[in-house]
């Protein structure tokens, strides 16, 4: 049976009978030849094809370059170092720079491999061993060889130890050169690009990888060991976090190609090649990116089948349950990983996420506490205290709107709700001010401004979101008020939502001009099949001081239609209606009326880095108003808007639209602008 080598040792192993043969050349072309008694013109035993013999030096450094080529460069480095006077410094520190790349090799095993609080600890032994050997090598020509050699290493033995920063770059540093660098030093850089959620950065540094010529990635069965399909995993997702999908496309197509079906190297012929599965998680991870869903579990479904304990292909399928937005759903599938998976760190990190998103906190931090600083090399992880951190944070919310143009509600309007959350307290409480203010032009010379003050807690419980807040308006119908809400969802499928506001803000502007205040009562339930499909349906009451009680009631049907990778095509069908049961009031009033309408909207991402991210959306809207005693009408809306994701947690939509729809007997037109700002402090 051919023997197989690790990769780590075939490179040490070209690297030192390279540097053998240059020592060799250098010391020994003068010498000459001598010849053996008894030989007639044959080369005597003992005695190389030029003619030249092996002294016992040559034998020495023969047998030490030899050991580090195998692997064994620690052993090599103390055989040179106690026969000394055979090795030039240079020598012993070209071997030494053999020793730091097999440490480093040793880190990545490690911290691979294992999930103990020292799973970093010779990561850090190998980056002492560098920095003390660079502190030890001349910065001069002779040498820069050497220190060349260990600081692409440094590259890898930074990013494993989660200083993403400083191994980027050391990385940038060493680029300028201009010298092509190993395959793992490229990789190393693109993996720390990838955890500083810098995907076009990392993109260069894995083609690189897959290209160079310098201990380029070759076939090994050595456990955890860096090989071509992880680059490739890499460039893939790093495509696709730049935006682009048709690179990501075109690679997998390569990947499929290039990977057979069975192993070259597997112990066992017939055994599926390991490679071969992670190529069709990739393909179904392809579908899941562009936002084909049901695609995407279809396949992920499908490969199940075929590896049902594959944790990877479980922790896909889980994702998939998040992005079709059921999360109880992925909740389970990660609980019963982690029972036939317990040290699995991707599925953990995914469950501390679900935890957050069905406010299930205290577990959350107690994933958290797991974790610690443990895992500072690891992508997963690094998102979930990223989502952790963004919960313990206070949060600011604005939104504002101003509208011109319809005279039957108000000439001019504008106003401004802004809520203040506080950090959590004891896990699922916060406080919380809000503030609104607003004023309006009516039209007939005056304006009517309104301002509230309130304060709060937030109580927020698995499944559960509840809040109260107490209020105070100002002006001459200054009012102290109550507000409460409550949300709860029991499974992946069903939402309801109920609130009261005894100081309300929703009233029609002419209404609070004339003295009208109002409380108000709503509740809606919501049954979404998955991220493509929902239905809602509402009701609102609202009690006028001046007696009047207005009744609305509001049924929504969402689809998505067309997805792509950067464009989006949904619908919104509405049916409303509502009436009033008093008449001739100063502020619009009908008795009854009812709307029909479609809303489509158009959307196009152009462009994306990581978790940032700019969306374009253009909405037309076209329906039928029916208002009793006057008859029926036209109504149509368009909008133009921008939403910017800075990140996971920070989001800035506005936009501004132009509207018509007959009120009473008048048609107006009216401009809307509006802006929406989400973000943790």
């Amino acid at each position: 049976m051919k023997t197989k080598r690790s990769s780590r040792h075939k490179h040490a192993a070209v690297k030192a009978t390279a540097l053998l043969l240059v020592l060799l050349a250098r010391d020994y072309c003068a010498a000459q030849p001598t010849t053996a008694s008894g030989t007639t013109g044959n080369v005597a035993e003992g005695q190389v094809a030029e003619g030249k013999v092996d002294t016992e030096r040559d034998q020495l450094r023969k047998r030490i370059f030899a050991q580090a080529g195998a692997g064994a460069a620690q052993l090599a480095l103390q055989d040179a170092r106690a026969s000394r006077d055979a090795f030039s410094d240079h020598e012993l520190l070209q071997i030494e720079a053999l020793v730091v790349e097999t440490e480093v090799h040793w880190g990545r095993q490690q911290s691979l491999a294992s999930d103990d609080p020292d799973r970093l600890a010779q990561h850090r032994t190998a980056l002492e061993h560098i920095d003390d050997m660079l502190a030890r090598t001349a910065e001069t020509d002779e040498y820069a060889d050497v220190r060349r050699a260990v600081l692409v290493e440094k590259v890898a033995a930074l990013q494993g130890l989660g200083r993403m920063k400083d191994a980027t770059a050391l990385y940038e540093a060493l680029s300028r050169a201009n010298e092509p660098m190993p395959a793992r030093t490229y990789a190393a850089a693109g993996d720390a690009y990838t955890y500083l959620d810098q995907p076009r950065k990392a993109v260069p540094a894995y083609e690189h990888a897959l290209q160079t010529p310098v201990d380029p990635l070759v076939p090994s069965v050595e456990p955890h060991v860096l090989k071509r399909i992880d680059v490739e995993e890499g460039l893939f997702f790093a495509y696709l976090d730049s935006g682009r999908y048709d690179d990501a496309q075109r690679l997998l197509k390569q990947i499929s190609a290039s990977t057979p079906v069975r192993a070259d190297l597997a112990e066992h012929p017939e055994d599926v090649n390991e490679d071969y599965g992670r190529v069709k998680k990739l393909q179904a991870q392809y579908l899941l990116y562009t936002d084909r869903t049901r695609e995407g579990v279809a396949a992920l479904d499908d490969l199940r089948h075929e590896a049902p304990f594959d944790p990877a292909l479980i922790n896909a399928r889980s994702d998939a349950s998040l992005v079709q937005q059921r999360p109880r759903e992925a909740q389970k599938v990660y609980e019963d990983t982690l029972v036939d998976h317990p040290g699995d760190i991707e599925t953990l990190a995914s469950l501390g996420r679900t935890a957050l998103e069905l406010n299930q906190y205290d577990r959350a931090a107690d994933v958290n506490a797991t974790f610690g600083d443990r895992f500072p090399d690891n992508n997963t992880v690094k998102v979930f205290q990223r989502d952790y951190a963004a919960y313990k944070s206070p949060q600011l919310i604005i939104a504002a709107n101003g509208q011109k143009g319809n005279s039957v509600l108000a000439d001019n309007n504008w106003g401004i709700d802004t809520q203040l959350y506080s950090m959590p307290i004891a896990d699922y409480w916060r406080v919380f001010a809000h503030q609104f203010s607003g004023r309006a032009d009516t039209g007939d010379g005056n304006s009517v401004s309104r301002i509230r003050n309130g304060i709060g807690g937030d109580f927020r419980f698995r499944g559960i979101d509840a809040a109260a807040e107490v209020d105070r308006s100002t002006g001459p119908q200054a009012r102290t008020g109550g507000a409460g809400s409550l949300s709860y969802a029991p499974d992946d499928h069903w939402r309801f939502q109920a609130g009261v506001d005894s100081n309300a803000n929703s009233l029609p502007w002419k209404a609070y001009q004339q003295g009208v205040t109002g409380r108000t009562a709503t509740g809606s339930v919501r049954y979404t099949i998955d991220d493509y499909r929902y239905f809602d349906l509402a009701y609102g009451a609202a009690r006028y001081s001046d007696t009047n009680f207005n009744q609305a009631w509001v049924g929504t049907w969402y689809e998505r239609l067309i997805n792509t990778p950067n464009q989006l095509v949904a619908t919104w069908v509405e049916l409303n209606t509502s009436s009033n049961t008093l008449a001739n009031t100063a502020y619009f009033a009908p008795h009854r009326d009812l709307t029909a309408q479609v809303t489509a909207m158009y959307q196009w991402t152009s462009w994306r880095n990581a978790d940032q991210s700019l969306a374009n959306r253009a909405y037309a809207t076209l329906g039928g108003y029916r208002q009793t005693d006057i008859g029926n009408s036209l109504l149509w809306e368009v909008r133009l808007e921008q939403q910017w994701q800075f990140s996971a947690h920070v989001s800035l939509a506005y936009g501004l639209g132009l509207s018509s729809q007959r009120m009473d007997h008048t048609r107006e037109t009216s401009k809307l602008i509006y802006l929406n700002l989400n973000v943790p402090l």
